[in-house]
């Protein structure tokens, strides 16, 4: 191969391909990987000039133990053997001559390629014999290949030439026998014998060495091999990949250096020559294409794919993916706070661990990387693609690499770390054919628990439940009989007040019901999917007795299915409980004594009108669906039983957990059913529609201290799932919307 080019970077890149070729003819890996590629020389010699050579004078190739003795940039090349020899000991002239005999062999060794090579080469000229008209000259040319490639033969092994004599005899025979069409026929076939005895006799040189003395590539070499394989032209990389059947955009580059590496035998020059000339070839044919005018190239660019600076005042500003700062911004707005904890985020060496000794082994069954990884805040992202075989599925995918995680890497890399099949979080995904991005790997910290002070969430849950007693004592606020009692008790100094607390009983028992199975159902879900949640915090709101109930995930779901299992189980089983409470309470409330309404808490009817779907049932079981309740004045207050009360508050508190926004319930069922980027969006949507609705309607009685609530409290995204790629069903898409109904009908006022 000759390339002509004045360019310093080029020559450098023929260099690095030259020291390539000359470890996949045979020269030691260490070699390549240890010696600098100016010192590799492409100077040809014959194997007898080598040989004397390296007998007379140190010559720069020689064996990889006299490399490791030595500096690799101190080779001697004037000093003759026998001058060293007289300063040195006898061990040290018995240690030189072993290294004089296995330099003795290797040259014996690179005879017999050299020669093999040789005969290959007479073997493809057959082909422009055949193609000879005159019969005469043909069998005369085909008769000096034959010769030719004996003595050839016997040069390498002279037991050979027996087999040889058999196979000319055969063929002979057959062209006696045949017509004369047919006898080019037969002597291709007997050189094409003649060669696979000859791929034999090499398969048995490239054994010469004990199996325990074959070589094998060590950490250091390969992170030097890789070094020098990133910096080489793209069209070489690809024509390196190809050679092995890899393909170099998808495939990490320490996979590619190690799959080289063990099939360096079955590698020709004359193939890689011819794959790097065809990505030549290739490269200047797409410069070509995509060459033109820049005015005309401009034009043409779409307006999402402009790389335009990430200006907050440019409403068509970018984030640039080779911004490490625009990269992390991303990626800090898609993944939660708690993947960046402090001790829990990998290290490079760490991660390294996973991208070379499991994928390097494993990739070709599960995952081919198509670059080196790329850190991101809270960990590292690996690209590539899904192999095929696993039919897209992200939890077999999981699985695979878990199982060889365990049977790979230490005991303490995966009770700390773990790997996620999850979208692309970075500026790439924006300009990704996929809406959502493509897959990645990421390299993150398996413990993702909130480092929220354990006395900050301890104080405002004590605030939240003082609020839950405030709105349980409001209730009986309207109820003339009870708060003349009580005024009567204060002005005797009668402090003892078992009697008011058993009213007030009811309906704190009844709405902790609702509360605990919400937080039962994601309990189970969470324990039938082996993933860890945190204990609830309170969160308070001041128009009900709470907002809700905030439990974390503290380690990831299986993948994003079980995400929505979890998320939908609380929100439904909490409604339906508690609508069986109101429709209960409002039976009880029917059949109360007289006695009974005298202590019975009330609810103004401005409250009721709340929720239009709570208000409805009231008016439908009480009032017969006439409007005679809610048609009366707001401050009307509406006798019912605590039941009532009970379920009608824990309707509205459900409803209000499925809003879809951030890391509520309802969020997490938007983003195991549109994933982060989509959910973003729609949870963005919600949020400022929630907002317009809240100043412009003038209710502002639940919504403005939902909004301000959530801000600070649920505003993440929810920790990664093992796999994010596969999304939720339709039946989960049918069961979702279903829930939102619900929510929308329970959460509209009663105008």
């Amino acid at each position: 191969m000759t390339l002509v080019t004045n360019s310093p970077f080029a020559v450098l890149t023929l260099l690095l391909f030259t020291t390539y070729f000359c470890l996949m003819m045979g020269i030691s890996n260490a070699a390549f990987l240890n010696t600098p590629p100016m010192m590799i020389t492409s100077q040809r010699m014959t194997v007898s000039q080598r040989y004397n050579h390296r007998q007379k004078q140190y010559y720069h190739h020689v064996p990889r133990s006299f490399h490791k003795t030595r500096h690799p940039y101190s080779h001697p090349r004037s000093h003759p053997i026998g001058s060293r020899l007289m300063a040195t000991d006898n061990s040290t002239v018995e240690k030189l001559q072993q290294q004089a005999n296995k330099m003795k062999l290797e040259a014996e060794k690179l005879e017999a390629e050299l020669n093999l090579e040789k005969i290959q080469k007479l073997e493809r000229a057959i082909g422009a014999v055949e193609n000879i008209p005159d019969e005469k000259k043909r069998s005369q040319k085909l008769s000096d290949i034959r010769a030719d490639i004996k003595a050839l033969a016997s040069r390498i092994d002279p037991s050979v030439l027996e087999s040889l004599e058999k196979a000319i005899v055969v063929a002979e025979e057959e062209k006696m026998n045949s017509a004369t069409s047919s006898a080019d026929s037969a002597e291709s076939s007997r050189v094409s014998t003649e060669t696979n005895l000859y791929a034999k006799r090499k398969r048995i040189v490239s054994s010469m060495n004990n199996d325990k003395d074959k070589d094998k590539i060590t950490k250091a070499e390969l992170a030097a091999a890789v070094e020098i394989y990133v910096l080489l032209p793209k069209s070489m990389r690809r024509a390196l990949a190809r050679a092995i059947d890899l393909d170099e955009n998808r495939t990490d580059p320490a996979i590619v250096v190690l799959n080289l590496f063990d099939l360096r035998d079955s590698l020709s020059d004359e193939r890689l020559q011819k794959l790097y000339m065809e990505e030549l070839s290739r490269e200047k044919e797409n410069i070509g294409k995509t060459q033109q005018p820049l005015d005309k190239a401009e034009n043409t660019v779409p307006m999402l794919q402009r790389r335009e600076p990430d200006d907050p005042f440019n409403p068509f500003s970018y984030p640039d993916a080779n911004n490490i700062r625009d990269v992390n911004t991303m990626v800090e707005n898609f993944l939660p706070r708690q993947t960046r904890k402090e001790g829990m985020v990998p290290t490079k060496e760490e991660a390294e661990m996973f991208a070379v000794q499991v994928l390097g082994k494993v990739g070709k069954k599960t995952f081919q990387p198509s670059g080196p990884m790329e850190p991101v805040s809270g960990g590292f992202l690996i690209r590539g693609k899904m192999v095929s075989q696993l039919k897209e599925d992200g939890d077999k995918l999981i699985e695979l690499l878990d199982e060889s995680i365990v049977d790979i890497l230490p005991k303490e890399w995966s009770e700390k770390y773990q790997v996620s099949y999850i979208v692309d979080p970075t500026p790439q995904m924006l300009v990704d054919d996929n809406v959502n991005g493509s897959p990645v790997l990421l390299v993150h910290g398996r413990d993702m628990s909130p480092s929220t002070n354990v006395l900050l969430t301890t104080g405002v849950s004590s605030v939240s439940l003082f609020l839950t007693f405030v709105f349980a004592l409001s209730i009986f606020g309207q109820n003339d009989t009870v708060m003349q009692r009580i005024t009567e008790a204060q002005g005797q100094q009668d402090y003892d007040l078992t009697w008011f607390n058993q009213l007030i009983t009811p309906y704190l028992v009844a709405l902790g019901i609702t509360q605990v199975c919400h937080e039962l159902s994601h309990l189970v879900v969470a324990k039938k999917d082996g993933f860890k949640i945190t204990p609830p915090t309170i969160l308070p709101l001041l128009t009900l007795p709470y907002l809700s109930f905030q439990n974390r995930i503290k380690t990831s779901p299986k993948n994003l299915s079980s995400l929505f299992n979890f998320a939908f189980a609380g929100p439904a089983v909490g409604m339906a409980v508690s609508l069986l409470l109101l429709i209960l309470g409002l039976q009880m409330t029917m059949g109360m004594t007289p006695e009974q309404v005298q202590y019975s808490p009330s609810v103004p009817v401005g409250f009721l009108k709340l929720s239009s779907l709570g208000a409805n049932i009231v008016d439908y079981i009480l009032g017969g669906g006439d409007g005679i309740i809610l048609q009366q004045d707001p401050n009307t207050p509406v006798l019912l039983h605590p039941f009532a009360i009970a379920g009608f508050s824990g309707l509205m508190i459900n409803a209000i957990d499925s809003i879809p926004l951030a890391g509520t319930d309802g969020g997490r069922m938007s983003q195991a059913l549109l994933g982060r980027p989509g959910h973003t969006a729609f949870s963005g949507l919600i949020y400022f529609g929630l907002l317009l609705y809240t100043v412009f309607s003038g209710h502002q009685d639940i919504f403005l201290s939902y909004l301000f609530v959530t801000s600070f409290t649920q505003r993440d995204l929810e920790v990664p799932a093992r796999n994010e790629v596969d999304q939720a069903g339709i039946g989960q898409a049918a069961l979702a919307l279903i829930i939102w109904s619900v929510a929308i009908l329970t959460l509209s006022p009663v105008n």
